[in-house]
């Protein structure tokens, strides 16, 4: 144990290696607090329940395709509602919870990954990120 610690100390290089390693074991995650995922649902009936007619039911089928995973359904319908006017704060939180519940389920099937959904969740990104604070 000596000798590999002297031939170890020895070489510069071997020092660093060493920390560097030590660091990414001990700065892993383990098990400690995990983030809970969002629920979208109840945010995006929230935030559009003053919206049109049209508009709620529409977020109500979108709802509705979240709970039974499909995201390319529900980014199929929440596409042209997030399109047609400027968002409100509270709708662009609740897209934006809409969008992170479709990534984590897109992660988790990637066979839902296709160039379409791929194009859907841009356009959900952009539309969160329109007409927001410039820095």
């Amino acid at each position: 144990m000596k000798r590999l610690l002297h031939r170890v100390s020895t070489r510069p290089g071997c020092v660093g290696m060493l920390c560097a390693v030590a660091l990414c074991i001990l700065g892993t995650p383990g098990c400690g607090d995990k983030k809970t995922p969002v629920e979208a649902t109840g945010a995006l009936q929230d935030a559009f329940q003053s919206a049109e007619p049209q508009t709620r039911q529409t977020i109500e089928t979108v709802n509705q395709h979240l709970r039974a995973g499909d995201y390319t359904a529900a980014a199929r319908h929440l596409v042209p509602v997030v399109m047609q006017r400027p968002l409100t704060a509270p709708e662009r939180e609740a897209v934006a919870q809409a969008l992170e519940q479709i990534n984590r389920g897109v992660a988790a099937n990637p066979v839902q990954d296709t160039k379409e959904m791929y194009e859907l969740r841009a356009k959900l990104f952009q539309a969160i990120h329109r007409g927001g604070p410039r820095f």
